[in-house]
């Protein structure tokens, strides 16, 4: 438990520190551009006004960044925090914005940097008023942004926002397909409503263990998860292998929150696969990024094909030919599989953990 606190601890640190080094980078871009404009006539002054205008712009930026990222990444995740889920995306916005607003004009009013620099300015009342209301503008485009990369993905959202796949092309990637066991079952027994939000509850406890793993959610499909790596990201420490057990835990961990509140304790098969597919951009009115390639049928069509060979978890050939086995799993050879719609069999294994009936 401690290695896995750790790790998690690592990759949101990770995280922050991008953030830290981009708020940097933004309040040094602010500072020369307020630099430019009380500049007096000459070079020097010119000089002289970065000088000064450059650190306070980067200080104040640390600050506000080091807050609003500290309680988005480290905060708001737990457990308890879980109640803003409940709150329309509106709501949410306005909370953060008017919190992490009142953290930005606090920052402002204190003039931590000019008070570093020994340059600090009283301000009247109506001025400081003045600057918190024009902190809400940037601190709700701040907001909006999380928010937006929240419902899309992280990764996705960064490769939307430079325009990463806007000319499809190949690569190898790594496919996931996780599904929930007696799904339909469960279903029945609870009710639509119940039975959403159990999924709902399911997807939330293995979203920070797939976080963990570097994986990224590609979509939901009704009980079943899609998580893809570039090949790369996969096969770094086995994250590609590793992400369904790290699931699996996860779910274990919550069991007895799941059966209380919905009266089963959930499990997971899956499948996973490596092939080349192509990526791209599609959409107008709502852009999104979309693989195309046989190894996504194909991933599907393992994962169905786990209930027939009795295995919770089927890696193709061609995935574990890319990947080192932790040795703390055994893989069992099922030899070639004829898959329902695939002219060809796949050459695939049943990856177990000695210690779990998976």
């Amino acid at each position: 438990m401690i290695a896995t606190l750790s790790a998690v601890a690592r990759e949101r640190l990770r995280r922050f520190t991008r953030i830290l080094r981009m708020a940097a980078g933004i309040g040094a871009c602010s500072g020369v551009v307020y630099a430019v404009a009380i500049a007096g006539p000459g070079a020097r002054s010119l000089v002289v006004s970065m000088l000064i205008s450059i650190p306070i712009g980067v200080i104040d930026a640390l600050l506000m960044a080091s807050w609003i990222a500290g309680i988005e990444i480290f905060f708001l995740p737990r457990a308890s925090m879980r109640w803003l889920d409940a709150l329309p995306f509106v709501a949410v916005l306005i909370l953060k914005t008017l919190t992490y607003g009142a953290i930005a004009g606090v920052i402002l009013a204190g003039q931590p940097g000019e008070r570093l620099l020994g340059v600090v300015t009283v301000y009247s009342a109506r001025t400081g008023l003045v600057a918190v209301f024009l902190s809400l503008v940037p601190v709700a485009v701040v907001v909006m942004v999380f928010q937006a990369a929240g419902l899309v993905g992280y990764r996705t959202f960064i490769a939307l926002l430079f325009g990463k796949y806007r000319r499809p092309y190949a690569e190898r990637r790594f496919f996931l397909f996780a599904d929930v066991v007696g799904s339909t079952a469960i279903a029945e027994r609870l009710g639509a409503l119940q039975a959403h939000r159990f999924l709902a509850a399911v997807f939330s406890s293995v979203a920070e263990p797939i976080e963990l793993c570097r994986g990224e959610i590609y979509q939901y499909v009704g009980d079943e998860i899609v998580v893809t790596w570039v090949e790369t990201e996969g096969v770094a420490d086995a994250r590609a292998l590793r992400c369904f057990f790290a699931m699996r835990a996860a779910l274990a961990a919550d069991a007895n929150r799941f059966v209380q509140r919905f009266g089963v304790e959930p499990e997971l098969r899956a499948a996973l696969h490596l092939g080349e597919v192509i990526t791209g951009e599609v959409g107008l009115v709502r852009r999104a990024i979309v693989f195309h390639g046989d190894v996504m049928n194909t991933t599907g069509r393992l994962e169905q094909a786990t209930r027939e060979a009795g295995c919770f978890f089927i890696a193709s050939a061609e995935a574990l030919a890319s990947l080192s086995p932790p040795p703390e799993v055994l893989v069992r050879d099922l030899g070639s599989l004829a898959l329902r719609g695939r002219v060809e069999p796949i050459h695939a294994f049943c990856v177990e953990r000695p210690n779990r009936s998976t």
